[in-house]
């Protein structure tokens, strides 16, 4: 308590109502006192003279005032703008301690308190980013090597050889599944990967991604069923990108429901959204977790599936960031054990406001 006492009196003598106080004080004994005391007892002949010295000090204490201000102010000013600086340079965020009620001055020392604050969060994000891309690369690469280094040193049976090498396949698909998915995120944090927005049927995009996982439904025996509220249901959005978070979703929902189960897509049309929904009945996410599994490496298996998994941790991430970059919500309904429904909403198309143009980059805003 002493402590924020001390603070306060220490943030009070720096500050501006200080300073206009204090010269406030010495005007009033230096130029109003002898003005209303001293002038009417002095004789004429200094009256003059008094009145000159008066504005004299008057002007010269104004001035001094507005210097002193000055040199407070943009000293704490330059001091944080070094800070910026240092930060920029070093990637560190470097915290001050200067303390301020003056306007112009708390601000930016506010300014720069946020900035080191976000240099800090991004530093975490980096290292943790790094620990978990070095974790996930090592496993498949060390699962290769292992592999491949069995069939080199003929420990491996020669009826053996073509199960082990297919298993080195299968890791070097996941390798490269992986690198893909993180150069993808990269893309989607720097912002080097604008939206290209076109009017595109949204049940479309659905078919041709279920297509694709025909091969996988069949080797585990289950089955996709879709619900269109409406035949033709366009929106305005990013084609590949949605793409992208349908396949991510529907690759989560194969992955982690068991075998003979059913995955429903719907499309509903609500005022002008389209709420896009991806059903399962598998293993579900506990409410615990639910709040986690946007997070970058999160392994699903984690919350959904009693199974371990050999996910990238990567899907859902980038689905979010998708969703997110085109001004959408997207979110996950779930109890442990009764399955997943995921859902995202996109604007419907609507010609009045939309304008398409061909091959134009744009932003999520459609300017």
């Amino acid at each position: 308590m002493q402590t924020v006492d001390k603070n306060k009196i220490k943030r009070f003598f720096k500050s501006h109502i200080f300073r206009i106080i204090f010269c406030s004080i010495i005007m009033f004994s230096t130029v109003f006192f002898p003005l209303v005391f001293l002038r009417p007892t002095a004789d004429n002949e200094f009256d003059s003279l008094i009145l000159v010295l008066i504005v004299f000090v008057c002007i010269f204490e104004i001035t001094a005032f507005v210097l002193i201000s000055h040199f407070f102010v943009y000293t704490k000013i330059n001091r944080s703008s070094e800070r910026l600086s240092r930060m920029a340079r070093e990637g560190k965020g470097i915290k001050s301690d200067d303390k301020s009620i003056d306007g112009s001055t708390a601000v930016l020392i506010d300014a720069v308190n946020a900035t080191a604050d976000e240099y800090t969060r991004l530093e975490q994000v980096r290292k943790m980013f790094v620990a978990n891309a070095s974790h996930e690369l090592r496993s498949p690469l060390t699962s290769v090597q292992g592999f491949l280094q069995a069939v080199l040193d003929g420990t491996v049976e020669e009826n053996e050889r073509d199960k082990y090498l297919n298993i080195a396949l299968g890791e070097t698909k996941r390798l490269n599944s992986l690198i893909t998915s993180m150069l993808d995120l990269s893309r989607l944090d720097s912002g080097k990967n604008p939206l290209v927005l076109s009017k595109f049927n949204i049940n479309d995009a659905v078919n041709e991604v279920i297509a694709k996982f025909e091969p996988l439904l069949i080797n585990k025996s289950q089955q996709i069923n879709v619900e269109f509220s409406r035949e033709n249901c366009c929106v305005f959005a990013d084609k590949d990108k949605i793409i992208q978070v349908i396949t991510n979703l529907v690759d989560n929902a194969i992955k982690y429901s068991p075998a003979f189960s059913r995955i429903i897509i719907t499309t509903v049309i609500r005022a002008n959204k389209v709420y896009v929904t991806v059903k399962d009945y598998g293993y579900g996410i506990s409410k615990k977790d639910q709040m986690l599994i946007w997070d970058t490496f999160y392994m699903t298996d984690k919350s959904r599936s009693p199974i371990k998994s050999k996910g990238s941790g990567l899907g859902l991430s980038i689905a979010k960031k998708i969703i997110d970059e085109h001004g959408e919500i997207i979110w996950v309904e779930s109890n442990r054990g009764v399955g997943a429904t995921f859902i995202f909403t996109l604007t419907l198309y609507d010609p009045s406001k939309h304008k398409i143009t061909a091959g134009k980059l744009l932003n999520s805003d459609g300017q």
